[in-house]
């Protein structure tokens, strides 16, 4: 009987129906357009995601865009956690040469937040104006939404054809 019961066990674990009943959060390995995760950023904030995009390495930050996407406007933050695994090396070489690469990239999202802690003894105009607006990334928080990076899936050059982010 003990027998029986840990083959079915085995079998159901290994039965691709079954096993997927399991998964709780989203498939990682869905890729998400910049769009997809611009327009609907609350439904992926503080997740692991996947994103295909441009990544542009200027002189005080970087980011991703689309050209396809609100105008080829830069729209997210990224910032790279110690020890990012996967192509690393790739993307530094791409963008060593082209100061862009189109990119997959694996990490934690961060959509707009409001300031948790406004400083109590801030002018009264000030204090209300910060926990009203939501806080940025980036350099002077130009940015709504930040990706922090933890892998690299894949780092690819950008055709010529294809036009720059708009600041």
């Amino acid at each position: 009987m003990k027998l029986l019961f840990s083959l079915i066990i085995v079998t159901l674990s290994f039965s691709p129906t079954f096993a997927q009943k399991g998964t709780t959060q989203k498939q990682i390995s869905d890729v998400l357009s910049l769009c997809e995760l611009a327009d609907n950023w609350k439904d992926h904030n503080r997740n692991k995601i996947r994103v295909r995009a441009i990544l542009v390495s200027g002189a005080e930050q970087t980011w991703l865009y689309d050209p396809a996407c609100k105008n080829g406007e830069a729209l997210t933050y990224v910032s790279f956690r110690q020890h990012v695994k996967g192509a690393m090396k790739r993307l530094d070489q791409i963008i060593a040469k082209d100061r862009r690469t189109q990119v997959i990239l694996e990490g934690i999202f961060y959509g707009p937040e409001p300031y948790k802690k406004v400083d109590s003894k801030l002018p009264a105009s000030i204090r209300e104006r910060l926990e009203k607006s939501p806080k940025g990334y980036g350099h002077m928080n130009s940015f709504k939404t930040m990706i922090e990076v933890t892998k690299v899936i894949e780092a690819a050059e950008v055709p010529h054809d294809v036009p720059t982010s708009k600041p």
